[in-house]
């Protein structure tokens, strides 16, 4: 799976947690992607349909951490009164297995998913990913 489409999942496992129902708004995930190297971040982002954007939360790992390839370091800052379990756990299984995901190939340095209303096809299928990625969160104990 291509990490793009991993995190487009995160979002849309969480999407009753990031945008009201009826708001006609986006969300945008940002990333730096440097060629082989973890990421070190990633930032979420609502953007209404007028442009307007507020920060969700942004989710890190510490530089000493990400360079070791140790991600005991993670951890995510949930802004403007926001919070989400489901984001927190799916962004983290991602940054946890960031070289499980191929990654587009282009030259950009910037990362940049953003994931419209989503349909019940697409809720379904993010709902069924969060799941075994849920199970096999029961598997792993982090400290």
């Amino acid at each position: 799976m291509e990490l793009d489409r991993a995190l487009e999942l995160a979002v849309l496992a969480s999407w009753e947690d990031l945008v009201e129902p009826g708001d006609t708004c986006c969300v945008r995930v940002e990333y730096e992607k440097q060629p082989d190297s973890p990421l070190s971040s990633v930032a979420v982002w609502t953007v209404t349909n007028r442009g307007y954007e507020t920060l969700v939360c942004s989710y890190s790992i510490s530089p000493s951490d990400s360079a070791s390839g140790s991600f005991e370091g993670l951890s995510i800052q949930f802004t403007n009164s926001y919070g989400s379990k489901t984001l927190a756990d799916s962004l983290g299984f991602v940054m946890r297995n960031q070289n499980s995901f191929s990654r587009p190939t282009d030259r950009s340095i910037h990362g940049l998913v953003q994931v419209d209303c989503p349909s019940k096809e697409n809720r379904s299928e993010a709902a069924s990913w969060n799941r075994s990625i849920r199970a096999e969160f029961a598997g792993i104990v982090w400290n």
